[in-house]
């Protein structure tokens, strides 16, 4: 499940956040048996770069993402959290989710996600162990998935919460604008509204690079958009030429 809702910061649009459930956590055994309630922030307003590192396409260019640069992001994605843990204390949720614990996809938890016969054999003996009791259930949460952190550890002490948001942050996988459309005398501008980068004869961007900042939903139909868009605004330009 998932829905769109407003986070109410002052400056920011409606519907500027996300939140979504899912059943299974990951492939394997201890993956299947815990859910996951996730928030973003939809409309973000940090910037980071793009840099080339060498003049051959075969040489992948630097990208720093520079996450929660702006204020906006951190302050949002902290009212996010808190918003889970108030969904969380809900008698149709607490009836049914049961030792519920802050999670990140740190090194760890991506070296268990491998697809391999012993992530599939550690995470068997490690459900097993969740099923066997609600105690053995609850110190593996605290020693071997949390590192300790718990949730009212976060939501009661603002700096720490702060710190475990920057310290686990990753993406929606939706980055765009990185040659951005605008007027040539706009210095961020790369393109013009046909696609055309600027200063440079002869070559057009069609993508999600385009866009002045990352829309508040999916990137896929936006991105088909505007590559039909800038597509038939070549072949127009080519049969006036």
């Amino acid at each position: 499940m998932h829905a769109r809702y407003s986070s109410g910061y002052e400056g920011c649009p409606s519907t500027d956040m996300a939140i979504s459930t899912v059943a299974k956590s990951s492939w394997h055994p201890l993956g299947r048996r815990l859910g996951t309630l996730a928030v973003w922030v939809n409309r973000s307003y940090s910037t980071g770069t793009v840099a080339l590192k060498g003049s051959s396409h075969k040489i992948e260019p630097e990208v720093d993402f520079n996450w929660l640069s702006d204020k906006r992001d951190a302050e949002r994605l902290k009212q996010g959290f808190r918003f889970i843990v108030r969904l969380l204390q809900q008698d149709s949720l607490s009836s049914v989710a049961l030792d519920p614990f802050p999670s990140a996809l740190n090194a760890r938890a991506k070296l268990v996600s491998k697809v391999t016969s012993t992530n599939y054999a550690l995470t068997s003996f490690l459900a097993l162990l969740m099923d066997a009791s609600p105690r053995l259930r609850r110190g593996l949460i605290r020693r071997v998935i949390t590192d300790g952190d718990s949730i009212s550890d976060l939501v009661n002490d603002e700096k720490h919460l702060d710190r475990y948001i920057r310290q686990n942050v990753i993406p929606s996988w939706h980055p765009t604008s990185t040659c951005r459309m605008g007027a040539a005398a706009d210095p961020g501008a790369v393109t013009d509204p046909s696609g055309r980068v600027h200063g440079i004869l002869g070559l057009r961007i069609a993508d999600a690079s385009v866009m002045p900042f990352c829309p508040r939903a999916n990137t896929n139909i936006p991105t088909i958009m505007v590559a039909e868009k800038l597509a038939d605004t070549t072949l127009r330009d080519g049969r006036r030429s």
